[in-house]
């Protein structure tokens, strides 16, 4: 009888471990995050506008984005390579990271016009090195203090190489093209 008593008091003063981390969950769908509470709609450029139907349209927004998000990757990527500190540095990179698969989600799945097939094909591996690269350099900044290998690969590296010149050059090609180059028929003025 003395046993049962005793597990009675230890359960009732007892709460498992659930009841006791009750207070450490996040509740995001309560909670307004910090893009709210400033006014903003936490939707990037690319989102808040209605996703026009012209492919290449899709994908000068989407490389414009990348482009402007590429500087701080670099600096990301060389802040990794000063070894500077990761919990510096970790904030910036994350959601980079994210942004840049996103940036890849977003992209037209097939385009029928061969060259912007091209276009967007390269857009695809160029948004996906940006990701694994700042990924990388965040990845190896965290493990350097295992391995003098680490460290001389973290070392080497220097940005995001000739994909950020490839990023800008496809960007360029976008902005300068109009929407339908076999097309156009402007009228003069005379």
């Amino acid at each position: 009888m003395g046993g049962a008593k005793r597990s009675e008091t230890w359960a009732t003063r007892h709460w498992s471990y659930s009841q006791s981390m009750r207070g450490f969950r996040r509740r995001r769908s309560e909670q307004a995050t910090a893009v709210e509470r400033v006014g903003g709609t936490g939707r990037t450029p690319t989102e808040s506008v209605d996703p026009p139907t012209d492919p290449r349209a899709v994908m000068r927004r989407i490389a414009a984005e990348a482009v402007i998000l590429q500087d701080e990757a670099e600096a990301v990527v060389r802040g990794a390579r000063a070894r500077e500190g990761l919990g510096f540095l970790a904030p910036r990179g994350g959601p980079l990271v994210r942004r840049f698969f996103g940036l890849r989600d977003s992209l037209p799945k097939i385009c029928g016009d061969p060259a912007d097939e091209r276009v967007r094909r390269q857009l695809d591996a160029i948004l996906h090195h940006h990701a694994l690269a700042v990924w990388v350099a965040l990845d190896l900044l965290a493990c350097e203090w295992r391995s003098e290998k680490i460290g001389r690969q973290l070392d080497a590296l220097d940005g995001l190489g000739a994909p950020a010149v490839q990023l800008d050059e496809l960007y360029a090609e976008l902005a300068q093209r109009t929407p339908d180059d076999r097309t156009v028929i402007r009228a003069s003025a005379g």
